[in-house]
């Protein structure tokens, strides 16, 4: 029995856990709302997420369960080894895996903040075709294939080559350029000549229009962040976290505020 985890209950939430239940996936949604529009299609709902964790384990079929906590517990579940996510699917609107590392981070009393230099940077060297819009005071780039005020349809399988909602060719993905751009091949880099971080992990097409993250790859990026934590603890970085797809990119950037040196 294959487990997955959607963060968001709203529009989307609901259109991963159609997702989830045509694929007998065991699946776990967060959202604080109680009343979100996937509450009325699950088994359970807990605000205590022991108690879920203990009911989600001791299940022996397919559940859909709702925890009613804020988008940021989403650590303690992904952090939890007696659980392994297929995919994590993201459905709300912030950049769930720069919050994953930032919460990370902070659990050890290491702050990441703003890298406004760092992104306006990134602005003048990107593609400008590729820019759909960047906010430096948050330190965030969009990148895309759609221009400024074109919507992609909820059905779109995103192709890698060509989009046929508008008649664009796409040399390269968007998931290859970020790497390209950044001189890296794997999902973490880690350039200690620059203290920088390099995170890119790859947005993976499930169904048309729905887009999810790989448990295994997510837990990797942890795991490589534990492995390097002496050093990440006693220095000042620049992070840099993007998740990507074929046609879509966001980035943030960040620089340590702290270091124990």
């Amino acid at each position: 029995m294959k487990n997955l985890l959607i963060a968001g209950g709203g529009k989307f939430g609901k259109k991963a856990l159609d997702f989830a239940k045509t694929r007998n996936f065991h699946t776990i949604i967060i959202d604080k709302n109680p009343y979100c529009l996937a509450s009325e299609y699950v088994s359970e709902t807990f605000v205590e997420l022991d108690k879920l964790l203990e009911r989600f384990k001791k299940s022996r079929e397919p559940n859909l369960f709702l925890l009613q906590k804020d988008i940021s517990t989403i650590n303690n579940l992904i952090l939890n080894t007696e659980i392994q996510f297929e995919y994590i699917i993201p459905v709300v609107p912030i950049h769930l895996m720069a919050l994953i590392i930032k919460n990370l981070l902070n659990d050890h009393s290491y702050d990441i903040n703003t890298a406004k230099e760092l992104c306006l940077q990134a602005t003048h060297n990107f593609k400008e075709d590729l820019l759909l819009n960047h906010i430096c005071e948050q330190g965030v780039i969009y990148l895309s294939y759609a221009k400024e005020g074109e919507i992609c349809p909820d059905d779109c399988p995103g192709p890698p080559n060509y989009c046929p909602n508008f008649d664009r060719e796409k040399p390269v993905t968007i998931t290859q350029y970020v790497k390209n751009y950044f001189n890296v091949s794997d999902t973490f880099s880690f350039i200690k000549d620059k203290k920088r971080i390099i995170i890119t992990i790859h947005s993976h097409q499930l169904k048309s229009g729905l887009g999810g993250l790989k448990g295994k790859e997510v837990t990797e990026v942890i795991s490589n962040l534990s492995d390097n934590l002496g050093y990440i603890l006693k220095n000042k970085l620049e992070l840099i976290i993007g998740t990507t797809c074929n046609c879509h990119g966001v980035i943030n950037f960040f620089k340590s505020s702290n270091s124990s040196s």
